[in-house]
């Protein structure tokens, strides 16, 4: 791959929501589900795109050193979420801060979540694109998630804008690339200051954080003539060689077989993919307890 054909990536890890999630957590750890498509997402990406970024927060950054991975990322920034305001709520803006690290980009750039894995290049995919999303999401398919604005929780002084198309759908932003990057700081700030004090809790932990991160783009979008092209056609289109992992992490979460089973072929595929991976005492234990 040619260095001018490269496709940066950005990871971002916040650790504040794991501890307000989990308030009796004394120091931050992670799932081993966690770990595997960490290191799988990140590898892969180097392997076929080009350089990917960390972001995340000092206290991030001290427990991937302990466990000896930091050598999957080509990049690691603590300074932007370690500044991140007081006022972005961490159990209900539980993605935030991949809004504060995506502003922050000068260059054409990926954003991915962790636990999505690209097995090929997809340089190609992009060129000529302004923006880019995982999929189309539908507000009638998704109800429940996607509720009106007038359910949602709101700061007292927040204006949405009043050119904003309230029927578009939103997209899923799992996987998103973005060119124009006036449009993504536009994005961003809007999503961003739905954010900032909106600290009334929900009755859930999705309809918030999805309206900031995967509605707001469309209808900037729409209102700014930005076309967002989207990597699949529909969520579950198979053979584009994307595979996003979200749906196996709940299950890995409610059911120690289904971590175990689960566990065990990512662990198969980072050794098969990356036989040279180094693994550190840490990594270790967790390589040889899913790979035998």
């Amino acid at each position: 791959m040619e260095a001018n054909d490269e496709l940066p990536a950005l990871h971002v890890n916040w650790t504040k929501p794991a501890f307000a999630s989990c308030p009796e957590m004394k120091q931050y750890d992670t799932s081993d589900f966690n770990i595997l498509t960490t290191i799988l997402s990140a590898l892969l990406w180097r392997k076929y795109n080009g350089p990917i970024k960390l972001y995340t927060d000092s206290i991030g950054l001290e427990y991937y050193r302990m466990m000896e991975m930091t050598s999957i990322w080509d990049e690691i920034d603590t300074n932007v979420i370690d500044n991140m305001p007081d006022n972005i709520h961490p159990s209900i803006f539980w993605a935030g801060a991949k809004l504060f690290a995506m502003r922050e980009q000068t260059r054409p750039f990926c954003m991915m979540d962790t636990d999505l894995m690209v097995w090929r290049s997809i340089i190609d995919d992009v060129k000529g694109k302004q923006a880019m999303a995982y999929h189309v999401e539908s507000l009638e398919e998704t109800e429940g998630c996607y509720i009106p604005f007038e359910h949602l929780k709101k700061r007292t002084d927040y204006k949405p804008d009043p050119d904003w198309d309230w029927t578009a759908n939103p997209f899923n932003m799992a996987l998103s690339y973005f060119s124009d990057l006036d449009f993504m700081r536009y994005y961003c700030g809007k999503a961003i200051d739905f954010m900032t004090g909106n600290n009334e809790m929900p009755m859930e932990m999705v309809t918030q954080m999805v309206f900031a991160e995967q509605r707001i783009i469309t209808m900037c979008a729409i209102q700014k003539h930005v076309f967002v092209d989207t990597f699949l056609d529909y969520p579950d289109e198979r053979g584009k060689g994307f595979t996003h992992i979200w749906g196996f992490k709940m299950l890995a979460d409610s059911d120690p077989t289904a971590n175990d089973r689960l566990c065990t072929q990512l662990v198969k595929a980072i050794r098969l993919n990356f036989p040279d991976l180094h693994q550190g005492h840490e990594l270790s234990l967790i390589f040889n307890k899913y790979g035998k």
